[in-house]
């Protein structure tokens, strides 16, 4: 009986050691890599003072779900497809006539070009967002990191992927 409870045991160890390589690998990979390597430069963006219809039918034409706000050449916001259902449409306010700034969020977590990947992605699982705008220090937008950025991107797979199920685990909260 002594025996396999030493194996047992051995293996907790081996595995403790295993998460602890995994977790010093991600650090590590994180400083050699930056946001510029992983970010998607050519990002779409709206005027704050665009109607909803405007960021739609551009949400529409780019096939994409998130546009970065701007005034003034400088990022001001995000809106993005559930903003203008929840914020506006739910709300039974008029597209046509409201003004994105009106429903974009403007609380926003930013990067930088030269921001480590692995704290990018540390950020965007602990503040659970999939999306993260990056801007230069005019604060005006260059880039935009997503997870499927990092899917296509990242050097490390399994980083990627333990971001995206972080970030999904808002999701998971509210079904």
């Amino acid at each position: 009986m002594k025996v396999p409870k030493f194996w047992l045991a051995a293996a907790v160890i081996a595995t403790g050691a295993v998460t602890l390589g995994a977790r010093a690998r991600r650090r590590l990979a994180g400083r050699r890599d930056y946001v510029r390597d992983v970010m998607v430069g050519d990002v779409v963006i709206i005027d704050a003072s665009a109607s909803l219809v405007e960021a739609a039918l551009k949400m529409k034409e780019a096939n994409i779900g998130i546009l970065p706000v701007v005034s003034g050449g400088r990022l001001r916001g995000l809106i993005t497809d559930r903003d203008i259902v929840v914020r506006a449409i739910a709300d039974g306010a008029d597209p046509a006539s409201t003004l994105v700034s009106d429903c974009a969020t403007r609380d926003l977590i930013c990067a930088r070009p030269d921001t480590a990947v692995g704290e990018a992605m540390e950020v965007m699982a602990e503040c659970q967002i999939g999306r993260l705008p990056v801007v230069n220090d005019e604060n005006q937008i260059v880039g935009m990191v997503t997870l499927s950025s990092l899917a296509l991107r990242a050097k490390d797979e399994n980083d990627a992927l333990h971001t995206a199920q972080e970030v999904s685990k808002r999701s998971a909260k509210a079904a």
